[in-house]
């Protein structure tokens, strides 16, 4: 029987797939009723190209051009960007990060904060610093933060907070997790010293941090040697990859499209520009060694 390349707005979070998913090859990736339990899972699997049978009295002619692929990417990313996929909490592969909670009930008091981790799926742990005094025991809260390639929001209450020997803010776990589409490119958390080298200055290298990493760009926490990269600056980068106990250096061509302070570090974030279909493979394939669990970020 026919294989046709899956839609992903064929795939909902929490639902069991209504049939079995191959590879272009047949290769089977996922079994009849098997569930796609978080955003992340979804990434993994549109990233190795999934294909179903045809439908008994369906015909090629009648998939739609947008869940066709190869397709132009603006259309190939609409529809599944425009959903609200609801699903648990994200827990591997991407860090949390633009943590953001909001009283529901009375006053519109916000707080950034930073996510700490779980406590075996009963609370949420999150930096206490600079959390505002009214979020108590017993409030509802509304939460955002970024993961991957994906805003999550949810509703929870606040347990307890703790200030010694460190402050720490309890919530209760999420019962589910709204997702929709922020970026698009997965990214993942890493932390790889990098060496820097700006195309005007025969040098050999800025020592940095790659703090992240997708199949489109870079994420860099900067020494004040680095400082002057301006937005719209082209640099080199030299990246070390560790994949199946092999260290390979990714030499890439970047652009740097923004900048901002982190921590009392600038942080510069980057796009990759011309850069050999090699390179951008080894890129893509550690970026999925992360998020299946392959490598530690």
């Amino acid at each position: 029987m026919p294989l046709v390349p899956l839609s992903q707005r064929e795939v909902t979070i929490g639902v069991p797939l209504p049939f079995s998913v191959y590879t272009a090859e047949g290769k089977l990736l996922m079994g009849r009723g098997h569930i796609v339990h978080s955003a992340v899972q979804c990434e993994r699997l549109f990233a190795l190209g999934p294909f179903r049978h045809l439908f008994p009295g369906e015909r090629r002619d009648d998939i739609k051009a947008d869940d066709a692929a190869p397709a132009p990417a603006a259309r190939a990313r609409r529809g599944h960007d425009d959903q609200t996929l609801v699903g648990p909490f994200p827990t591997s592969g991407c860090t949390p990060e633009d943590f953001v909670i909001t009283l529901a009930n009375g006053p519109a008091v916000s707080s950034r904060t930073r996510y700490v981790g779980t406590l075996d799926d009963v609370s949420l742990l999150l930096a206490g610093e600079g959390v505002d005094p009214a979020f108590v025991p017993g409030e509802t809260v509304e939460g955002q933060f970024i993961a991957g390639r994906y805003r999550h929001a949810f509703e929870s209450e606040v347990l307890g907070r703790h200030t010694a020997p460190f402050d720490v803010l309890y919530l209760r776990y999420p019962k589910e997790v709204r997702s929709r589409a922020l970026r698009r490119h997965v990214r993942v958390g890493i932390d790889v010293t990098a060496r820097l080298s700006r195309n005007d200055l025969p040098m050999a290298g800025t020592e940095v941090r790659a703090v992240d990493l997708s199949a489109a760009g870079v994420g860099l926490l900067v020494n004040a040697n680095a400082n002057s990269i301006a937005p719209g600056e082209h640099f080199k980068l030299s990246l070390p990859l560790a994949r199946a106990g092999r260290v390979r250096t990714a030499p890439l061509n970047c652009i740097a499209r923004n900048r901002r302070t982190k921590g009392g570090e600038t942080l510069v974030g980057a796009e990759f520009g011309d850069t050999s279909g090699d390179v951008r493979a080894l890129v893509n394939d550690y970026v999925l060694d992360v998020l299946t669990g392959a490598v530690q970020g």
